[in-house]
């Protein structure tokens, strides 16, 4: 064949560039051969695409035949030429010479497959070239994003590109080809009657109705979240920017976390009415939460800390050995808000401490040389400080010559707008746009309050006294969320009047401890005798938890790393068994590799919940380190166990359905294939982008956890949530329209199955220590209901004795 050759640049240095590989032969070779044969485009449709092709002028040709084909019209020279006329385009493609060209230089449509797959290697080669380009770019220039994120990103741009690239490369199977195949099946299951044609779940009675788990198959298991973890929908959560009610947080809200980094609620999980306790802290703040909540608590005898629940917690603080010797984290106070502020922080504060904001204009007093220079520096240049006499001054808008004169007193302006103009030592308060503030805001604000009215006592316990409870509870509220201690104390004042001794105002005094308190203020002498105190730094211990009142509940989990967040008070606390069982039997008996990806629970949580369940040592024994002797051999036998197991945990939050499949992918790679994969839960995954709803989001992760089991050929566990309608029936039994976002779940799901415990709804339930394993859909076996046992203390299931499931408790 012969074609117009391509004109050549006309400066060598145009020549010396290089030109991204293309093949225009091939591209011509494969619109000629379009043009040919009515049947060709059903040949290369699901080898090439629009964007395959290297010239603008073929891609418009290719669009153009293919709006024909689907029209069943024909794409020969004289039919594309008036689409083009139609549309405008004509000149783009030099017009109906260049068609009537291309049709006659391309003698067949025979060789039209090995031609595509020409233009499509060379469209993959110039897709490797911009994505390495991209992945340079984002190297040399980040934009802020983290080495990790880099990464990420470079990983996803090649395997888009090799997942678009695998397209064409299955063709359809003949029904001969599929019989045999089947006959093939038939003769090994013949061969092998009685045993299992996928993986055992470790279930013998489940095992009989779905012959295992099968390769390719989705198989979403469905329960109500785990019980517990959860606060009152009115507790607060302190997000980046300010309080917000539990009951009101939504997917996505981004929160404050306990050391500053980036955090944001992942699920948001409604769990009914609860009894509910307030944990109360050593320095006086408190927090409620259910008696399965989790914490992050801290003992002195401890190599680390220990995540535990509420109701264990109890227990330990019956023993006298922790009592008022458990503790929880700190924040770090890296959060709040940017916004611009109506007075500097630390002058708000002394004005607070040491103020008037009343009368005729803004006063104050200080003794300090130091002080008043600090406070000249900060009221800024329109404004002066005017001697009243004594230790009194005055902010006043410049007088001297040549200075510019404000319009209004902005200080007094500022106090007016934040509603503490006319306050008197009685109600001051800090206005809560401050306490909201960024950290550096924020301890400007008790630097100003501690240099003007703090003081350092000669041990180096640094306090400050108010007459206003309002102030002080602020004052607290302020150094807790800078990540100290503090406490409040009424302290009842006297004076002498005519010789008799009176009482005067009742008067609040905060304690404060802080990890830094040289940071807590500017002054220099009370910082120089902070220093010759030797006061240990305090820690919010647990004193007390008290049942409080049955009130609606709710769960959350974060995207933090730690699984923390911050409630009331500052307070830090924390944020699946049957799939876990199931993957234990797949590793430790069929020696298979297993992938957990784990969005609710920790790596050390879910080994932690191995041990129990392969050791059979009680889950709370574990929690605490109160191992009796003979836990010992047990623990050991399970973790030698676990560490022969091919079992891979991936606890990162929020995963997209992308990230997954890759990362099953590379496991698939490196260890020969995987056996089995779980996934907790459907609902934490997220889909960067989709904007619509979460309906949609679902939809779309369904379908690409089915796209990875058909893939890799391996079962795919998915669990999910259940709708909170069910709780309204008499019979809780879960049924398919319970399920969450339930259409595109059921569409895509081969099985469903569903736990139903009668003892989470009836706590006086004959059937304690019972489960059901309700399968709601088979698409190829039947549906029935299978009787697990449910050992609790160590979160493990079994298989179903009448005899004896009763007695595990």
């Amino acid at each position: 064949m012969s074609f117009a050759p391509e004109r050549k640049p006309a400066h060598n240095s145009v020549e010396a560039l290089r030109v991204p590989p293309h093949s225009i032969d091939a591209e011509q070779a494969v619109l000629g051969g379009l043009m040919l044969a009515a049947d060709a485009l059903d040949r290369v449709a699901d080898k090439l695409g629009e964007q395959d092709f290297y010239r603008k002028d073929h891609r418009l040709i290719w669009r153009a035949i293919s709006e024909l084909a689907n029209k069943g019209m024909p794409c020969d020279a004289i039919t594309l030429g008036d689409w083009f006329e139609a549309n405008g385009l004509a000149e783009m493609v030099g017009g109906a010479s260049y068609l009537v060209e291309l049709a006659n230089a391309t003698p067949s449509a025979a060789n039209i497959i090995a031609y595509a797959e020409i233009v499509r290697e060379k469209s993959v080669l110039r897709q490797l070239i911009d994505a390495g380009t991209a992945i340079t770019e984002d190297g040399y220039r980040p934009e802020g994003k983290t080495v990790h994120e880099v990464l990420e990103s470079a990983e996803q741009r090649v395997f888009h590109i090799a997942e678009s690239g695998a397209r064409g490369k299955k063709d359809t199977v003949s029904m001969r080809e599929a019989v045999k195949d089947a006959f093939r099946q038939l003769h090994e299951r013949y061969q092998n009657r009685g045993q299992l044609t996928g993986i055992s779940t470790g279930f013998s009675d489940l095992d009989n109705l779905t012959s295992g788990l099968q390769p390719s198959d989705l198989i979403i298991v469905a329960a109500r979240p785990s019980m517990g973890k959860a606060q009152p929908l009115d507790a607060r959560i302190k997000t980046l920017t300010g309080w917000k009610r539990m009951g009101e947080l939504e997917v996505g809200d981004a929160l404050a976390s306990v050391d500053g980094a980036p955090s944001m609620v992942t699920g948001v999980y409604p769990q009914g009415e609860r009894q509910v306790y307030r944990v109360r802290f050593s320095d006086g703040r408190s927090a409620e939460c259910c008696d399965e909540h989790l914490w992050t608590v801290h003992y002195r005898q401890w190599d680390r800390p220990r995540t535990i629940t509420t109701g264990e917690i109890r227990s330990l603080l019956q023993r006298r050995r922790y009592q008022k010797r458990l503790w929880i984290d700190l924040p770090s106070g890296d959060f709040g808000h940017s916004e611009k502020l109506p007075l500097d922080g630390w002058l708000l504060g002394a004005l607070l401490g040491d103020g008037s904001l009343g009368g005729t204009a803004v006063r104050f007093s200080v003794k300090a040389e130091e002080t008043l220079n600090r406070m000249r520096a900060r009221v800024g240049a329109e404004l002066e400080l005017q001697y009243a006499g004594q230790y009194d001054w005055r902010i006043k808008r410049c007088t001297s010559e040549g200075a510019k004169r404000a319009r209004v007193n902005p200080v007094k302006q500022g106090l007016e707008q934040l509603g503490l103009w006319g306050r008197t030592s009685y109600d001051k308060f800090i206005p809560r746009v401050y306490l909201d503030a960024a950290k550096d805001v924020r301890l400007d604000v008790l630097r100003g309050l501690l240099d003007t009215d703090g003081w350092v006592e000669s041990w180096g316990s640094v306090r400050f006294c108010t007459v206003s409870i309002e102030l002080a509870r602020d004052v607290c509220e302020l150094v807790r969320s800078l990540g100290g201690w503090c406490s409040m104390a009424e302290k009842q004042t006297s004076f002498t009047h005519e010789g008799e001794r009176r009482n005067g105002a009742l008067a609040y005094v905060c304690t404060i401890s802080h990890p830094d308190p040289q940071n807590l203020f500017l002054f220099e002498g009370k910082r120089e005798r902070l220093e010759k105190g030797r006061v240990r730094r305090k820690q919010p211990v647990i004193v007390s938890i008290e049942p409080t009142r049955q009130a609606a509940t709710q769960c959350i989990s974060v995207s933090h790393a730690s699984r923390l967040y911050l409630t009331d008070d500052y307070v830090v606390t924390h944020n699946t068994a049957f799939s876990v069982n199931i993957a234990e039997a797949c590793a430790l008996r069929a020696k298979k590799p297993v992938a957990i990806f784990s969005m609710e629970m920790s790596a050390s949580q879910l080994a932690f919940r191995l041990i129990s369940s392969v050791g059979r040592i009680h889950a709370q024994h574990l929690r605490t380190g109160d191992l009796a002797e003979e836990d010992w051999p047990r623990v050991t036998n399970a973790i030698a166990l676990l560490s022969e197991a091919k079992i891979f945990i991936d606890d990162t939050p929020g995963l997209s359905p992308v990230e997954m499949r890759s990362r099953s992918r590379r496991l698939a790679r490196e260890h020969g294939g995987l056996g089995l994969i779980v996934i907790d839960y459907l609902q934490l995954m997220q889909v960067p982008g989709n904007k619509e709803n979460r309906a949609t989001e679902i939809s779309e992760i369904s379908r690409s956890l089915k796209g990875l089991a058909k893939e890799l050929n391996v079962p795919v566990i998915a669990l999910s949530q259940l709708n909170r309608s069910l709780e309204q029936r008499a019979d809780k039994r879960p049924m398919m329209s319970d399920l969450r976002e339930s259409g595109a779940i059921e569409q895509d799901a081969d099985v469903i199955m569903f736990i139903y415990r009668d003892e989470y709804y009836n706590k006086e339930s004959p059937d304690k220590g019972l489960a059901e394993i309700i399968i709601g859909k088979q698409r190829n076996g039947p549906t029935d209901t299978v009787k697990l046992t449910f050992l609790g203390h160590y979160t493990k299931f079994e298989n179903y004795s009448p005899d004896s499931y009763t007695g595990h408790f």
